[in-house]
């Protein structure tokens, strides 16, 4: 069976690419990998605010993950979710090859200031380094019916 992982967070440029991604394993018989990373490479210094941060992404997360399986169950598409922690290029990276992703789905941010305009850091860094194709999705994108 082919499994599609797609990154999810709380965005609307993720739920863009989870609603590309369950189409597309619908079409297709593929089976859905959600995952969720929570980053906190700056928080490496036990403060209580930063903890309290780390705790509301985990929820965010969580919250998505949830949100974007029910969409997908209803869809009919068979689906697991999963958070990690850690740096999130490579926490998707890692994921995509221990579950034999066949394609990594993204949604594109809209954050001024990166290398290329609308590409982030982290999907630049999946682009770069992943052995299976990529789709990044706009976050305005809707997929045909």
């Amino acid at each position: 069976m082919t499994t599609v992982l797609v990154g999810i967070n709380d965005s609307a440029a993720s739920f863009a690419a989870a609603d590309v991604a369950i189409a597309h394993a619908r079409r297709t018989g593929a089976n859905l990998r959600l995952v969720a990373v929570v980053d906190h490479e700056g928080a490496a210094h036990g403060l209580a605010a930063e903890e309290a941060l780390i705790r509301g992404h985990e929820r965010a997360c969580e919250a998505a993950l949830a949100h974007v399986t029910r969409r997908a169950e209803e869809a009919g598409v068979a689906t697991e979710a999963v958070l990690h922690h850690g740096r999130i290029a490579s926490r998707l990276l890692a994921e995509a090859a221990a579950c034999g992703a066949s394609m990594i789905v993204l949604g594109r941010m809209e954050r001024p200031g990166h290398v290329l305009p609308g590409i982030g850091s982290h999907t630049l860094h999946v682009i770069e380094f992943a052995r299976v194709p990529v789709l990044v999705v706009p976050a305005d994108f809707v997929p045909p019916v």
